[in-house]
C-alpha cells in the first residue's frame, strides 16, 4: 500500500469565493467546483443568492456553502469521489441509492461514487461546508491503515452522527479548515501541516462512517502478522519495483516457500506475489494521478515499478481502479 496518495493538480484554483444573484451562474459555478448539476429554486417569489467559499487540500474539497432560497440540485453519479456534507445550520434533504436522508447540524449525509443524487430542499439560508474527496485517496488511506488491499467502492453508510466520538472530530476538522479560507497565508496550505491534516480528515471519516470495514479498522485486538510476513511485506514495500521471485521472499522471511504462501493466505488472504503486484500497482496509480500527461507516459510507469507485461498490467489495473491507466494520467490534468 502506498505511503500517501499525491492530489493531482486541480483545475480550478486552489482557493476561490464567488458570489451570485444568478441561478444559471450559480449552476456552472457549482458544476465547476463539484460536479455536473441542475439547478432550480423551489420557490420563485424567494430571492436567490449563492456564496461559496472553498479551498483544495490535497485531495479534499472544503466548501463552506450558503443560498438564501430553499433550492433543489440533481447530481449524476460521483464515480471518481466520495463526498459528504456537514449543515453548520438548517437542514438539507436528499436522495441517493434508494436513501432519504435530511442532514442537520448532528447529522452528516454522505455520498459514495455510486447512485444519482438528488438534494430535494436545501433550506433557505442554511450554512453547509460540502466535503469533496478523490476516491483513490479514500481508499489508498484504508488500505494504508489495514495493511491490505480492499475491495472498492468502500460502501459508506449513507449518514453519519456529528455530536460524539470520530464524527464530532471530523466535524470539527471540516470547520478549522473552513476557517482557514479566508486567511492570506492559510497555515493548512503548508506541505507540513496540510498533509497530516488532510490525511487526519480521510482517517476520521473512515473511523465515523459505518462500512464493512469498519470494525476491522477500529478493532484493538487484531493479530500481529508472523514476523516471516513483516520481513516479506518490509521487502516488498521499501523496493516494489526489484524483480523478486517467491523463492527470493521466502529466502528473505527465513521460511521455505509453501510456509510463506501459507502465512499470506492466512493473514492477508493472498499470495506474496499477489501482495507484491498490489503494492507495485499502488505506486504506478499514485504516480499517474499526480504527472503531467505531456511529459509522462503511462508504459515508462509502469515499467519503473516493476511491469514487463503491459496488457496483464492494465487488466490488472483496470480490476482495482475501474479504469483504464491512461484515464488516470488524463485526469491528471
Amino acid at each position: 500500500m502506498a505511503d500517501s496518495v499525491l492530489p493531482a493538480v486541480p483545475s480550478l484554483p486552489w482557493r476561490f469565493s464567488t458570489r451570485t444573484l444568478d441561478l444559471d451562474e450559480a449552476s456552472e459555478q457549482g458544476g465547476r467546483t463539484y460536479y455536473p448539476l441542475r439547478m432550480d429554486v423551489l420557490s420563485r417569489s424567494e430571492r436567490f443568492r449563492m456564496s461559496i467559499d472553498a479551498m483544495q487540500l490535497g485531495p479534499i474539497l472544503v466548501g463552506d456553502c450558503r443560498f438564501d432560497a430553499d433550492i433543489r440540485m440533481d447530481f449524476a453519479e460521483l464515480h471518481r469521489f466520495y463526498h459528504f456534507n456537514i449543515p453548520l445550520s438548517g437542514h438539507l434533504d436528499s436522495k441517493n441509492l434508494g436513501n432519504e436522508i435530511t442532514s442537520t447540524p448532528q447529522r452528516a449525509v454522505v455520498y459514495g461514487p455510486a447512485g444519482n443524487i438528488q438534494l430535494s430542499r436545501w433550506s433557505a439560508g442554511s450554512r453547509i461546508l460540502c466535503v469533496k474527496i478523490r476516491r483513490e485517496a479514500l481508499e489508498s488511506e484504508l488500505e494504508r491503515l489495514l495493511q491490505r488491499p480492499i475491495r472498492s467502492p468502500i460502501g459508506l453508510a449513507p449518514s453519519m452522527d456529528l455530536t460524539r466520538g470520530y464524527g464530532r472530530i471530523l466535524r470539527d476538522l471540516a470547520c478549522m479548515l473552513a476557517g482557514q479560507i479566508g486567511h492570506e497565508e492559510p497555515l493548512a496550505r503548508q506541505e507540513i501541516i496540510g498533509a497530516p491534516l488532510w490525511h487526519s480528515m480521510l482517517s476520521h471519516l473512515l473511523a465515523a462512517a459505518d462500512h464493512r470495514y469498519r470494525e476491522e479498522l477500529l478493532s484493538p485486538g487484531t493479530p500481529c502478522r508472523p514476523p516471516a510476513v513483516k520481513r516479506a511485506i518490509d521487502a516488498m514495500r521499501d523496493s516494489p519495483e526489484a524483480p523478486f521471485s517467491a523463492a527470493e521472499l521466502a529466502e528473505i522471511a527465513g521460511v521455505s516457500i509453501r510456509t510463506l504462501q501459507t502465512a499470506f493466505q492466512t493473514h492477508l488472504n493472498m499470495s506474496p506475489m499477489a501482495y507484491l503486484r498490489n503494492v507495485r500497482l499502488e505506486r504506478v496509480h499514485a504516480e499517474l494521478v499526480t504527472s503531467e500527461p505531456s511529459y509522462t507516459s503511462v508504459t515508462e510507469v509502469a515499467h519503473r515499478w516493476g511491469f514487463n507485461h503491459l496488457g496483464r498490467f492494465a487488466a490488472a489495473y483496470g480490476r482495482k481502479y475501474g479504469a483504464h491507466p491512461s484515464e488516470t494520467l488524463r485526469s491528471a490534468k
